[in-house]
């Protein structure tokens, strides 16, 4: 069985629809599938960019960044098209707004079945017309894959029916993501002048999504009471200047340290140091939200408890008071509470990251997720029984 991936966004540099992207195609190559993947590969340099590509049990087709934007969507459409008529694919599936518009406009016209993933952000844009495209898209798809029941709320709500969907979680790779010795842990406090802090860690683009602001709004409180903790910020520093500001205006600006995009092995080693993972993600006044949260299950695996916020993919991430605490958005008073209580209490702390890391084990780990999409991928391609058996009631996940 051929597949043909359409992401916007693909490794090695970072982003959440790119890492599910690519953790899919490793994990369906092993069922079975030859896969072949079409996409925009930014943050990452050319040398970087090959050398990755190169070490992949698929081919990708790298298509370059374009503006403007109209300008690389009719240079995607072109390379996805040529991929369909001369590699043929048993179906297509796509990720990521703009891969949605470029499958709905390729996929019927070279007649080929194709698979929308829905993450969240495509679903509640404030531009009429792109909620319209994105709705054109989705109508024209076999089916849809939706990261969570959260997201599909909003699907449902852009007037999307009548389409077989499905939701199945993201994950996370528990070979790269583990606990690491305290020998590990130690060399990357001593590289970051951190021994002897209790560390909060965030991992994503600095954005108003993200909510890092939120945390940097609690950091007062939690350093009355714990003044040696260190909030740390792992990804692209799109709003590091804006963020370090309010820090000092907090008079917290020594506690906070941007990381910038770390490699995968400082990755691994910052989940393992830090005491708390916090993702306090936002719904932005532009429509962004947070779908899932891949990040959360990283951290899990390496046996860490989280604050996520509510109304948001990130409760499905987690269990509330299990695995994790769940506080509003936006609300830095809740936050610094959360923080504290897994900061001060060690018990708690551990009870909460190794039943987060079991949880992750059981079954949020990218091969569990891939089983699901073959089995999705089947049914379209017309290799398994029939569509009914993946069809939800769109309104029941409002």
């Amino acid at each position: 069985m051929k597949l043909l991936i359409h992401s916007s966004e693909f490794p090695p540099g970072p982003g959440g629809i790119g890492v599910q992207a690519h953790n899919l195609a490793k994990e369906l190559v092993r069922l079975g599938w030859e896969i072949k993947v079409v996409t925009v590969q930014s943050y990452a340099d050319k040398p970087e960019v090959e050398a990755f590509n190169d070490a992949q049990p698929f081919e990708v087709d790298q298509v370059p960044e374009i503006h403007p934007a109209w300008r690389e969507g009719l240079r995607r459409l072109s390379v996805v098209r040529s991929a369909i008529r001369e590699w043929c694919p048993d179906v297509v599936m796509a990720s990521g707004q703009r891969a949605l518009w470029v499958a709905a406009f390729a996929g019927p016209r070279e007649r080929v079945p194709w698979v929308g993933i829905v993450h969240g952000t495509e679903l509640d844009s404030r531009k009429g017309w792109v909620r319209a495209a994105t709705r054109f898209a989705l109508r024209r798809a076999r089916a849809i894959a939706v990261v969570s029941r959260h997201s599909a709320g909003y699907l449902r709500r852009l007037g999307v029916s009548g389409v077989p969907s499905v939701v199945i979680g993201n994950g996370a790779d528990p070979l790269q993501f583990r606990r690491l010795p305290a020998t590990a842990i130690a060399e990357f406090k001593e590289r970051h002048d951190l021994v002897g802090s209790r560390l909060i860690l965030t991992v994503g683009n600095l954005t108003a999504r993200k909510g890092q602001e939120v945390v940097i709004r609690a950091l007062p409180e939690v350093l009355h009471r714990l003044p040696d903790v260190r909030y740390l910020m792992a990804g692209l520093p799109t709003e590091s200047v804006r963020l370090q500001e309010l820090a000092d205006d907090l008079k917290v600006g020594h506690a906070v340290r941007f990381l910038g995009r770390l490699s995968d092995r400082q990755l691994v080693a910052a989940y393992n140091a830090c005491d708390v993972f916090a993702m306090t993600s936002q719904h932005t006044t532009t429509g962004d939200f947070e779908g899932y949260g891949i990040a959360v299950v990283e951290a899990a695996l390496c046996g860490k408890p989280a604050v996520v916020t509510g109304d948001s993919g990130l409760e499905e991430a987690v269990v509330d008071g299990e695995t994790a605490i769940v506080v509003p958005q936006s609300d830095p008073k809740a936050t610094a509470e959360a923080l504290k209580s897994l900061l001060e209490d060690t018990s708690l702390s551990i009870r909460l990251g190794t039943a987060a890391r079991e949880r992750a084990l059981a079954g949020q780990t990218w091969s569990s997720r891939a089983a699901e999409y073959d089995q999705l991928l089947r049914t379209v391609s017309g290799d398994s029984a029939t569509a009914d058996d993946l069809r939800v009631d769109l309104e029941a996940l409002d």
